[in-house]
């Protein structure tokens, strides 16, 4: 499902914007390449504290902070006022499950080819979310 990153590309990653890679900031970048669930700051810190007892929810909230304004991740409101945090960072929207509630990636050709620039306006980036029925759901599977 994922996409792994090595360490490398991690270190590198980091680097290039300026972060200096830190075990906790690799952990979480890491975890978002390799789980494309949208994860929130709570799902990402439930999950690395049991791996790294030392994780404190203040890294993980301030370490998504940064990596955000850095542009290494990307941030996604959803309805619920939730944030959901990704490292996919080609254009893409995304599709939520009304019945399920998973949210994922959605492919949109139409978006790497989108408009930078509406009515005199510079666009940055877009963010499309598309609800409904997933597949699993459609079919009668959990």
């Amino acid at each position: 499902m994922g996409m792994s990153l090595s360490l490398k590309e991690i270190c590198d990653t980091l680097d290039r914007v300026g972060i200096r890679p830190t075990h906790q900031r690799i952990e979480i970048m890491k975890y978002l390449a390799e789980h494309r669930v949208h994860p929130t700051a709570e799902m990402i810190y439930t999950e690395l504290k049991e791996a790294i007892p030392t994780f404190s929810k203040t890294t993980v909230y301030n370490t998504l902070k940064l990596l955000e304004e850095k542009g290494v991740v990307s941030a996604l409101a959803t309805d619920e006022d939730q944030v959901r945090y990704e490292a996919n960072l080609t254009p893409h929207g995304h599709f939520k499950c009304v019945r399920c509630s998973a949210l994922f990636d959605l492919d949109l050709p139409a978006m790497a080819s989108a408009a930078q620039e509406i009515e005199g306006n510079l666009v940055l980036e877009y963010q499309v979310l598309a609800k409904g029925i997933c597949r699993q759901c459609r079919d009668g599977r959990d």
